[in-house]
């Protein structure tokens, strides 16, 4: 917060002058932040499902460990998203805008 030049000495009005680049920066990191949740939320799944069908393959078990893989990296996968996004970040503040 700065003093608005043109408001003089005497009102002392305050103006916030952010500039849009600044606002874009902000919107950037946030949103890189979800995406990043959604990126781990994805691989758990895709590298769970992937070691299922490896041990497949390797122990001719069928299809029982693949299922097995894709449930606990989908279990698993949403249980580290549901903590992440309940896990207070020190540069994010609920009262920005």
């Amino acid at each position: 917060m700065i003093e608005d030049p043109d408001s003089g000495p005497k009102t002392g009005k305050k103006v916030d002058r952010e500039s849009e680049f600044e606002k874009v920066a902000k919107s950037y990191r946030t949103g890189w932040l979800y995406s990043e949740y959604a990126f781990q939320y994805g691989a758990a799944i895709v590298l769970c499902t992937l070691a299922g069908y490896w041990l497949d393959n390797w122990l001719k078990t069928g299809n029982i460990l693949m299922i097995c893989g894709v449930l606990f990296g989908s279990i698993g996968g949403f249980i580290n998203l549901l903590r992440a996004l309940n896990t207070k970040k020190p540069g994010i503040r609920k009262d920005e805008k």
